[in-house]
């Protein structure tokens, strides 16, 4: 509405102002083309009157030399006064003063100073002309001074005029301007009051929308002014704190005291800083309702400032959070335990690759301890015991007994194949007991490293990362041998990394499982599992690729969702829980895959130092 008042007030302004300023430039231009005509014309003027008055100078002059008998030296001064004035009217465009200069010139030849009557007579009549030449001059000038004073005196009367007629016209459209500008005011007004109107109603309608919001929400809004000493309370801020509208004050003390005593110092801080550095407040805190149940709440306020004196208000809203911090902890709660589940199930599944080993161990022990029993059960020594007791019979008659007696003559072949026989099944039985007794130490090996993981759960400690690959390659390697699944190794050097060592362990078991399973369910002839070790910018990576059945697209972004798996025994949170445990790490776990038939390559990147090294 200002903004088409100015313009009407402009529009007035301009209809006042406009007329007379047209008459005013207009008689303006005429003045100055006058006032540059008279400049022009009066040097002339003052030539033809000098001119004039010096030629009646002459002309008295020689009236005088009828009594005197000779001519004045001044009056011929005067006539060749004249004779130059002329000359220069002349060279000054006047052509009218050609006839007078000419005669003026020949007299001023012809008189010389001191000139007699005799000589002025003959010139009498030239003398007459030349007179009436300048006075005719000199009345020509002054008939256009004459017609210049009339003019403007003709100007002066039509200007008049003319500032009439404008004012008159201003005063017709000023009146027209007034009633357009109060009937534009009346419309503008009425709009305006019904514009008002439809605002508050809106007002009230947002009004009662927002109050039902904050009660639905458990939201309570509230304004802090004049750096902390005002406060002001919605309703909904009464019942959220359970304090009664009639018996509660607001202040910014009383405030502060409903909250935590734990919470209160950096919620007050918040709020003093907010007002101080007119930024925006975001703050958690507790409060203790009078029932002594503790509330979480959620501040979010912002500084605002209508004008220069009000000063800075902190207008804010404070939600009930209660549900959201309670369901947060239960799911904390339950990511410990899905962290707890997954850690217990990858150790039983370290436990199960262990078996699985130890078995391959005993199948080998078994073998060599059957050899052992059976050549300790069939002794080819078993004969030795006839040979003694022959000899025992034919004790006092040994000689002739091995040189006559059939059986005596076979006893020293006999006992020499014997030997032959007993000394290779000593052989045999000592190969057999090293190999036991090697089998017997790489199961104690491989039970020592299980146990040495199961010991240092919890406890970061700087490892090679190659050799933490091959502990999970033994642990895996005898399943990868019995289903046929070659696997290649592409290690580069990389600096030693400080992790959780069962943690990494644990992921890579469930990699190389799942790798072997995928290759597995391909039925490819040339299963194939490829572990690579590579140095990045700030740490190290990682990656177990295989060309098994690969991953639907559809399966990608779901590839580490709790619960979510593709094999019929899975129970689908072993990729969750390693992804958990990288980002436990400050590592990731990724995958990619070109789709179904064309395997799945697992990325596993972590830094040389995990988060609780770091700042722990």
């Amino acid at each position: 509405m200002k903004r088409t008042t100015d313009k009407l007030i402009a529009l007035q302004f301009l209809a006042v102002v406009l007329p007379i300023a047209v008459v005013l430039l207009v008689q303006m231009a005429v003045d100055a083309r006058r006032a540059a005509g008279l400049d022009h014309s009066r040097p002339l003027r003052i030539l033809a009157e000098d001119a004039r008055a010096n030629y009646k100078t002459f002309t008295n002059g020689a009236a005088d030399a009828v009594d005197t008998g000779t001519l004045g030296a001044q009056s011929v001064e005067a006539l060749h006064t004249t004779a130059a004035r002329l000359t220069e009217l002349a060279n000054r465009g006047e052509t009218t003063v050609g006839d007078a200069a000419g005669v003026v010139q020949s007299l001023a030849a012809v008189i010389p100073r001191g000139a007699t009557l005799s000589t002025l007579m003959p010139l009498r009549g030239r003398i007459l002309q030349g007179d009436a030449l300048t006075k005719a001059i000199a009345d020509e000038f002054e008939r256009r001074d004459e017609f210049v004073v009339k003019d403007a005196i003709a100007s002066a009367v039509r200007q008049k005029r003319a500032v009439t007629g404008a004012l008159f016209i201003t005063a017709i459209l000023t009146v027209l301007f007034v009633l357009a500008t109060r009937r534009r005011l009346k419309a503008h007004m009425e709009a305006d009051i019904a514009k008002e109107r439809r605002r508050r109603a809106e007002l009230e309608t947002i009004s009662i929308r927002f109050g039902v919001a904050t009660r639905a929400a458990h939201a309570g809004v509230y304004e802090l002014k004049r750096e902390g000493l005002d406060l002001w309370w919605s309703d909904t801020m009464h019942e959220l704190y359970a304090q009664s509208p009639t018996e509660f004050q607001p202040t910014l003390e009383s405030w502060l005291s409903l909250i935590h005593p734990d919470d209160r110092q950096a919620a007050q801080t918040a709020i003093t800083g907010a007002m101080r550095d007119q930024s925006q407040l975001r703050s958690q805190y507790r409060i203790v309702r009078p029932d002594g149940s503790v509330c979480h709440i959620a501040s979010l306020a912002a500084v605002a400032t209508d004008s220069v004196d009000s000063g800075a208000r902190l207008v804010g809203i404070d939600l009930d959070i209660t549900d959201r911090v309670e369901a947060e902890e239960r799911e904390r709660n339950l990511q410990r335990q899905l962290r707890d589940a997954s850690r217990q199930a990858g150790m039983a599944e370290i436990a199960t690759n262990v078996l699985h080993n130890v078995g391959n161990v005993l199948n080998s022990v078994n073998i060599s301890a059957g050899l052992v029993t059976e050549r300790v059960r069939k002794p080819r020594a078993a004969g030795l015991s006839k040979v003694v007791s022959l000899l025992k019979q034919h004790e006092t008659d040994l000689g002739a007994f091995v040189s006559v007696d059939e059986r005596g003559k076979h006893l020293p072949a006999y006992l020499a194949q014997l030997s032959e026989h007993l000394m290779l099944d000593q052989q045999v039985a000592l190969q057999e007991l090293d190999s036991l007794r090697k089998n017997i130490d790489h199961i104690k090996e491989i039970v020592a490293m299980q146990q040495s993981y199961s010991k240092l759960v919890g406890v970061p400690e700087k490892l090679v990362v190659a050799g933490l690959v091959e502990d999970a390659l033994r642990m895996n390697i005898g399943a990868f041998n019995r289903h046929g699944v070659s696997l290649k190794c592409d290690f580069e050097d990389v600096p030693e990394i400080v992790v959780e060592k069962h943690k990494v362990l644990q992921i890579l078991v469930n990699l190389l499982r799942n790798a072997k399973y995928a290759c597995e369910a391909s039925g490819k002839t040339d299963k194939q599992v490829v572990m690579r070790v590579a140095k990045q910018t700030e740490g190290v990576r990682i990656a177990v690729t295989d060309n098994g059945i690969g991953i639907q697209p559809e399966h990608m972004a779901r590839i580490f969702s709790h619960g979510f798996t593709t094999k019929k025994e899975g129970h689908g949170f072993g990729l969750h829980s390693g992804a958990l445990a990288a980002k436990d790490m400050g590592g990731a776990l990724r995958v990619d895959s070109a789709g179904p038939g064309f395997g799945a390559t697992f990325t596993l990147d972590l830094p040389l130092k995990s988060p609780e090294t770091v700042y722990g």
